[in-house]
């Protein structure tokens, strides 16, 4: 049975209810009346407030089932298509809240079928490619097309680490995502992480006669997990260096107080179109299409560094001008609330 047709019931039922009571009571007053004298005006006016009162309530309750059966249609054609069809809400009530609170909902299971359905394409193409030379290269050594020779093993075993890598960095960035990480937490010198890692990437900049300069130093200790941090200075340097044009500049800038440091990584590259900005931080994300993944990268880079700056209750942000270069600016607290 439909909602409105059960209230109906319902009510219907109370205002038999109130209208054989009501009945009663002016039977009784009526026997008053014949003994003690004549009816008493307020009486029947009670009488009349009382079925005027239930019957407002019955019409309200009509009026209110319609609109639920109506939100409940509607629901029930939004699910088909979470996303296209959106519940109508035209009121400041209730109910109206309700319909608001469903589109959210229906609006974020599509994007989190979006997310999804993307995460499954790109894993698809990044392992495409070398599976498609280990393919190759294997099929033609069984052909015997190829010996098997040691220098021809290289690439086979490149392919494979870069595949165990990506699948690694997927699982680490979906449990960062999750909120299920675990995090190996101690009191570490800041400072002696940041040189730990411009001595690690220094050579790699010197190829590209690319001078990496450190301004400030840190001079407390920060409580965090020392791998994953010196991972994200490692990702967030090394993108730098590998944007940045040969005999470029990359300024490392380090402030503190009492309760966080902030950092500022700063190149002189290209930088990052305006329309780009906004995605850098996503997963498989390229500003070049054109880039392979040699030079750069799989696009899991900064969506690592900013998940792991994230767990450990700190922002990771970017700002880029044409011509002049990008900034990444990290802000961690010494120590997180959680």
């Amino acid at each position: 049975m439909k909602l409105k047709y059960k209230l109906a019931v319902i009510f219907g039922a109370i205002v038999t209810i109130a209208m054989v009571s009501a009945g009663w009571i002016a039977l009784q007053w009526e026997q008053s009346r014949l003994i003690n004298g004549p009816l008493d005006f307020y009486l029947i006016l009670f009488v009349i407030l009382w079925l005027s009162l239930l019957s407002t309530v019955y019409l309200m309750s009509l009026w209110l089932g319609q609109r639920i059966e109506k939100l409940v249609v509607q629901a029930e054609e939004a699910a088909f298509v979470p996303g296209m069809k959106d519940v109508s809400v035209t009121r400041e009530d209730e109910l109206s809240s309700l319909g608001r609170l469903m589109n959210t909902m229906g609006n974020n299971l599509a994007e989190g079928e979006g997310i999804r359905n993307r995460l499954v394409s790109d894993v698809a193409h990044e392992l495409r490619t070398p599976l498609a030379v280990l393919h190759g290269q294997l099929e033609s050594m069984v052909d015997g097309a190829s010996e098997m020779k040691p220098e021809q093993l290289v690439p086979l075993l490149d392919e494979t680490t870069r595949m165990s890598r990506l699948i690694h960095d997927l699982q680490q960035l979906s449990l960062a995502e999750a909120g299920k990480l675990q995090l190996e937490r101690k009191w570490i010198s800041f400072a002696s992480l940041l040189d730990e890692v411009i001595s690690f990437l220094q050579f790699e900049g010197e190829e590209k006669g690319i001078a990496i300069d450190n301004h400030g130093m840190a001079q407390g200790e920060i409580y965090c997990d020392p791998g994953r941090m010196k991972q994200v200075l490692i990702n967030l340097i090394g993108n730098a260096i590998r944007y940045t044009p040969n005999g470029g500049k990359i300024s490392v800038n380090v402030l503190e107080n009492n309760h966080s440091v902030r950092v500022d990584i700063k190149d002189n590259g290209p930088g990052i179109p305006p329309e780009h900005l906004p995605y850098i931080f996503h997963r498989f994300y390229r500003v070049e299409e054109s880039r392979n993944r040699q030079s750069g990268g799989m696009g899991l880079g900064l969506a690592l560094a900013k998940e792991y700056v994230n767990i450990h209750g700190g922002t990771l942000t970017s700002t880029s001008k044409l011509g002049k270069g990008t900034t990444f600016t990290m802000m961690l607290p010494r120590f997180p609330e959680s």
